[in-house]
């Protein structure tokens, strides 16, 4: 595994995935997204709840045998094996990190699924597929970090005519707090549940849910500060650079929030 850099992600995802990777890898695991648990008394572990949030929008998909999905902005790949193992699917994964895909093909290959899920590079928000080439996509807490309308577009552009899209999204807190950044080296950027309904419909998608999962994701920043804190000493060892320097190269890509919510948004094409 090549060791994280500890210079400052220089402005893209790519950049900023690379930086923060190994340390998610070993502190949280191979899902790169929000745990979902279903209550203070919950004692799942960090892997069985992001399974269980991938499992809930695998059921919101409605693929099966035969049917291709994509996984736009794919990450290192957890989640559309999950997907291919779960419906029978065909799934391609894509992200614009090289790396990533390297990670992702290889775990594809050792889950012998290369004959079912496969990984390329390619940008969300410029897709080389053709028109209708999907029957459903699904964006895993990856479209915070893209153009919104414009990934948006893009989704709806390559799904069939009544495919669906699933998609997780990072919300602001609802204090008021958060405050857009123009800074060039911040990577995500934050919408309200509310403007979720004009972005689908001005992609020419029909909005069938729109959940707001605060509640059951919110749990997922303390239990990553306490995985840090487990594997710190190690990690440190493993990579030669200090966990707090990634975590500040991080940091400054990151929108100033106290803290954030999670949506699902689930869409369909007319």
């Amino acid at each position: 595994m090549t060791s994280p850099s500890a210079v400052p992600p220089s402005g893209t995802v790519s950049d900023y995935y690379s930086s923060l990777g190994p340390l998610l890898r070993m502190a949280w695991d191979d899902n790169f997204h929000f745990g979902y648990w279903d209550g203070p008394s919950d004692t799942s572990s960090v892997q069985e709840a992001t399974d269980r949030f991938t499992d809930l929008l695998i059921e919101r998909l409605r693929v099966g045998p035969g049917d291709r999905v994509l996984d736009a902005g794919c990450g290192i790949g957890k989640p559309a094996m999950r997907v291919a193992t779960a419906t029978g699917a065909d799934v391609l994964g894509i992200t614009i990190s090289e790396l990533q895909v390297t990670q992702a093909t290889e775990s594809a290959r050792l889950g012998r699924l290369s004959d079912r899920v496969a990984f390329q590079y390619a940008d969300a928000m410029a897709m080389p597929f053709d028109d209708a080439s999907f029957d459903a996509v699904l964006a895993f807490e990856s479209i915070n970090h893209m153009d919104r309308p414009t990934a948006l577009r893009e989704m709806a552009r390559v799904l069939v005519s009544g495919g669906r899209l699933v998609l997780t999204d990072v919300t602001p807190p609802s204090d008021g707090s958060y405050q857009p950044a123009d800074g060039p080296g911040v990577v995500t950027s934050l919408v309200a549940l509310a403007d979720w309904p004009a972005l689908i419909s001005d992609a020419g998608l029909v909005l069938e849910e729109l959940t707001d999962v605060t509640e059951h994701t919110k749990d997922t920043a303390g239990r990553m500060i306490d995985g840090i804190l487990r594997c710190r000493r190690e990690f440190e060892e493993r990579h030669g650079v200090s966990v707090q320097e990634v975590l500040d190269a991080a940091k400054s890509a990151l929108p100033a929030v106290g803290s954030a919510g999670c949506a699902i948004v689930v869409a369909r094409k007319p």
